[in-house]
C-alpha cells in the first residue's frame, strides 16, 4: 500500500513539474516562431528596437554583484519573486543588442511562477533563434544571463 501511494505521489509530482516547465517552454517556442518571420538583420533590428523600451536601472543597482559576466558589454540584472510567487526581472546594458537580447529573455520569464523559471536551462532558449545572430562573446553573455535568471529564481 505504501509503495503504491509513493508511486502515485511521485508520478503526480513529475507530471506537475513537467506541465509547469512546459508552459514557459511553449512561450519560448512561440516567440521563436514569431521571430522566424524576421530574417538576419531584421532580427537584429528587432532586438535594437525593443532595447529602446528598457527603463534605465538606477546607478545604485549597477553593482558588480548584479553585473552579468562574460558579456561583450556591460549588462546588469536584478530580480526576485513577487508576493504571488511569480518572478520579475529588470535589466540594463550599455549596448542596444545586449539590452534587447536581455529584454527578450527577461520578458519571457517575467510573470512566470518561480518554480517554472528555476527549472530552465540554457538549451530551453535555443528555439528563440537569437543565439545564432550573436558573436561568441555575446553568446557567452546570453548563457550567463540565463544562468543568473535561474539562480535568482532558486534563491530569492
Amino acid at each position: 500500500m505504501v509503495r503504491v501511494e509513493y508511486l502515485l505521489n511521485y508520478t503526480k509530482i513529475i507530471t506537475i513539474e513537467y506541465l509547469v516547465r512546459r508552459m514557459i517552454k511553449e512561450r519560448i517556442q512561440q516567440k521563436g516562431e514569431d521571430l522566424k518571420m524576421l530574417q538576419g538583420h531584421d532580427r537584429l533590428a528587432y532586438l535594437i528596437d525593443i532595447a529602446k523600451d528598457v527603463e534605465q536601472l538606477p546607478d545604485e543597482v549597477k553593482t558588480d554583484d548584479n553585473k552579468i559576466r562574460g558579456c561583450a558589454s556591460n549588462l546588469w540584472l536584478i530580480g526576485g519573486a513577487k508576493e504571488d510567487n511569480t518572478m520579475i526581472y529588470k535589466i540594463d546594458a550599455d549596448a542596444f543588442i545586449t539590452k534587447g537580447t536581455a529584454k527578450l529573455v527577461t520578458d519571457l520569464c517575467n510573470g512566470c511562477p518561480k518554480d517554472e523559471v528555476a527549472s530552465l536551462t540554457i538549451e530551453d532558449f535555443l528555439p528563440l533563434g537569437v543565439k545564432e545572430l550573436l558573436t561568441m562573446q555575446r553568446q557567452n553573455g546570453l548563457g550567463s544571463l540565463i544562468e543568473r535568471i535561474v539562480t535568482i529564481a532558486n534563491t530569492k
